[in-house]
């Protein structure tokens, strides 16, 4: 496990572009098409917005979001939503979840089986993410994975009763977020320092997921000084 701390959350968002775009330009020497996911929240949105402010090459990288509210795809609420509005650039890159318009269980099968067909079953994948970036909740949940809630091994988990609104909600599993071959956590402020000693105890949410090759935590001075 790496750590990165940065003197506040401006520069660790900084220090995150400047990391991606140089992944990106490697990996491009061995790889033609790439996988990213992304996350949601203050610092994700951020994130994309930095990105969107760059001259990183997007071309081949499918983006897809770790996990989604499900509401309408104009909903304030969606991780989709406030992606694009702060770099409507990312459009043509994204792989977008189901539309709010059938069950959720139903769109949670169409979505796991759209993930099938790019990555290959969830038992034996046929390729790996490339990067996943995840963001900390207080109560140290990731994506839409809570604590105390077990999930079954697919592509893509339904949620119908989380404990911040909106109720219902899509993830990518722990099973999935662990195909991935470098996993980067973006986490500023000390109201999550108890969280995160309980996550490096091996506790929570966020301790259950780490990158084949990489897990690097971005931690904003902040919260590295609360610990």
């Amino acid at each position: 496990m790496e750590k990165k701390i940065l003197e506040s959350p401006e520069a660790l968002i900084a220090q995150a572009t400047i990391d991606f775009a140089e992944l990106v330009d490697e990996l491009r020497k061995s790889k033609s098409e790439l996988t990213v996911l992304l996350t949601g929240g203050t610092l994700g949105i951020e994130f994309i917005a930095a990105l969107g402010e760059t001259s990183v090459n997007l071309t081949n990288i499918h983006f897809i979001f770790g996990d989604e509210r499900y509401v309408p795809s104009d909903h304030a609420d969606r991780n989709e939503h406030q992606a694009l509005a702060a770099f409507p650039g990312l459009q043509s890159n994204l792989i977008r979840y189901p539309e709010a318009s059938e069950k959720l269980e139903d769109a949670k099968q169409r979505f796991s089986f759209e993930l099938e067909n790019l990555l290959g079953p969830i038992a034996s994948p046929s390729r790996q993410i490339d990067l996943t970036i995840l963001g900390m909740g207080p109560d140290g949940h990731i994506a839409s994975l809570f604590p105390g809630v077990a999930h079954e091994g697919e592509w893509i988990v339904s949620e119908d009763n989380s404990p911040k609104p909106p109720s219902e909600r899509l993830s990518f599993s722990y099973q999935a977020l662990n195909n991935s071959e470098r996993v980067w956590f973006l986490v500023a402020g000390a109201g999550k320092a108890d969280a995160l000693r309980s996550v490096y105890a091996g506790q929570l949410p966020a301790s259950k997921v780490q990158g084949l090759s990489e897990t690097r935590w971005y931690l904003d001075k902040e919260i590295s000084d609360a610990l």
